[in-house]
């Protein structure tokens, strides 16, 4: 008797135990199942929204696509929405026909945050006056970043971007069709030295100054100022530069003016232009933090 009533104990104990937990795997499976549903509705609802952000980029739509970011947007230069977007404008206005494109790398949801991981492409033409004669050239825009988005009332918004890489190119005439590399760090510390190095291959006839110096991202914009020079036979330039000790950050910024050298007899040379460029490329200056102290 007494085994049979320690058996209907134990029955009744582990049926006790059983079913709550199983209960519990319900709930928690139930849980689940919602937190997958809602996070595919918010991937579904990111991607719509850079569906519309390439939608009114590309129709040079700024009213429409300021309606995309949340009032407080700020990006990793310290632009905020207005400035962004005068930027935004300014570029338009520069050039006409530039165009958009966005690959989605990933999407991160995390409650009513989201960031995103991107690979933006721009092109364009724009035309310049010299010696009372059109040029056209070409604008060329790669680079990879990172959105910050904001779910307000149920609806996405971008709310910051981090650029890690930044490259456009300006090209002209025959620069157009030359393989032309900047060569910079991704990022360097405030006020450290840093090496940048640009490489040019040009046919044997090509006669090219070039220079290199850096840029500052402000707006509005401060276009350096340096003298052009030779580039050596080797096609290479090299230069030492400072980054700056304001904490922004900062282009890269080569300049080259191609000359085209045809032989006219034995002792004249005809020297025409040729082309023009001007490639960019974004390093990012970490500030130096003075609250971090090695103690022996």
């Amino acid at each position: 008797m007494r085994k049979i009533i320690l058996t209907i104990l134990l029955t009744l104990v582990i049926t006790g135990v059983y079913q709550p937990a199983k209960a519990s795997l319900i709930s928690d499976y139930a849980y689940r199942r919602e937190q997958i549903k809602e996070s595919r509705q918010d991937v579904k609802a990111i991607k719509d929204l850079f569906k519309k952000q390439a939608y009114y980029a590309n129709k040079h739509d700024s009213k429409g696509l300021a309606a995309l970011y949340d009032d407080k947007y700020m990006n990793n230069d310290g632009f905020n929405k207005e400035v962004y977007f005068k930027s935004i404008e300014s570029t338009w206005e520069a050039c006409e026909d530039l165009s958009y494109s966005t690959r989605i790398l990933s999407i991160s949801v995390n409650g009513d945050y989201a960031t995103v991981d991107v690979e933006e492409t721009a092109n364009g033409t724009v035309v310049e006056k010299y010696d009372y004669m059109q040029i056209a050239g070409e604008i060329h825009s790669l680079s990879e970043g990172i959105y910050h988005l904001v779910k307000i009332n149920g609806k996405w918004y971008i709310a910051g971007e981090t650029s890690i890489s930044d490259e456009s190119s300006l090209l002209y005439g025959d620069a157009r069709f030359m393989n032309i590399d900047l060569q910079v760090p991704a990022q360097v510390g405030s006020g450290d030295d840093y090496t940048t190095t640009l490489k040019v291959d040009a046919d044997d006839d090509n006669f090219i100054l070039g220079s290199i110096d850096h840029d500052l991202v402000t707006y509005p914009t401060k276009p350096p100022r340096n003298e052009l020079r030779a580039l050596p036979r080797s096609g290479e330039l090299e230069r030492i530069i400072k980054a700056n000790t304001d904490n922004i950050n900062e282009y890269a910024v080569a300049s080259l003016a191609i000359s085209k050298v045809t032989p006219m007899g034995e002792d004249n040379v005809k020297i025409r232009m040729a082309g023009l460029a001007c490639i960019m490329k974004r390093i990012n200056v970490v500030p130096k933090n003075n609250f971090v102290k090695l103690e022996d």
